[in-house]
């Protein structure tokens, strides 16, 4: 737990450090993580679960999950796109991006094996 913290705190700390101020018509970093995390957890519900009903079109459904994160956070999937775009094309903002989508899913991974108390 205390290990969690650590990479918390220094997730936090490496971005503060930072200039983390994007250009008009880029989402926030907060919220583009917010929405990064629940497009990947679209995409595991499908290659889990809906790849393995052979009826059914992975591509479709995976577009179909997508446009229900797009609906949920009222991003359209250009806005959605570009703003990836740009943080692909920053490292160091992106590296913190997906630090703290590893710690957010270590976090989720860490609640569920949690023995009942």
């Amino acid at each position: 737990m205390r290990m969690l913290f650590f990479v918390c705190m220094m997730c936090l700390l490496a971005a503060c450090s930072h200039d983390t101020k994007v250009p008009k018509g880029i989402l926030p970093p907060e919220r583009m993580g917010n929405i990064l995390f629940a497009v990947t957890m679209a995409e595991e519900f499908v290659n889990g679960y809906v790849a393995r009903d052979s009826s059914r079109n992975k591509e479709q459904e995976l577009q179909k999950e997508y446009q229900k994160v797009f609906l949920v956070y009222e991003v359209s999937r250009e806005d959605f796109e570009k703003s990836y775009a740009y943080y692909r094309s920053q490292p160091e903002i992106f590296k913190v991006l997906l630090d703290s989508l590893d710690a957010r899913a270590q976090r989720r991974r860490m609640d569920l094996y949690r023995s009942p108390e």
